[in-house]
């Protein structure tokens, strides 16, 4: 129970910091008035990418726990998942702009999450040979 506590703690951080870093960003090249333009927002982003994250922590921690030996492909099966929830949730803010601003704040925002899943995958992983 203490690495669900732990991971979940450290995916608000990130996912906190980040938006707020993302922000100031954003900010600074004074980019904020394309928001306005779309039916999304950078908060909604973030709040998707803690969502499906969240959901990916929990189930790989949990296939750790249950069926250790499956943890790779459950881990692939989770990023697959993971990638088409991803699509139907930006599809329709695709090709908006001239200057790709919702694509790019989108990447940003899965690759971040994307390298946490895999980071926290991989301390699973890691887990699982160390107990061998």
């Amino acid at each position: 129970m203490n690495n669900y506590i732990r991971y979940i703690v450290m995916l608000l951080v990130v996912g906190v910091a980040s938006y707020f870093a993302h922000t100031l960003v954003l900010n600074g090249i004074e980019t904020n008035h394309f928001w306005e333009q779309t039916d999304y927002t950078l908060l909604g982003m973030y709040s998707f990418g803690v969502g499906i994250s969240l959901f990916v922590v929990v189930l790989t921690l949990l296939t750790q726990y249950a069926m250790p030996k499956n943890l790779g492909f459950m881990f692939l099966a989770l990023m697959t998942i993971n990638a088409i929830a991803s699509y139907i949730y930006i599809k329709n803010g695709l090709n908006k702009f001239e200057n790709d601003f919702i694509e790019y704040n989108f990447l940003v925002v899965f690759f971040l999450f994307l390298i946490f899943d895999v980071f926290v995958a991989f301390k699973a992983l890691n887990q699982e040979n160390n107990a061998q």
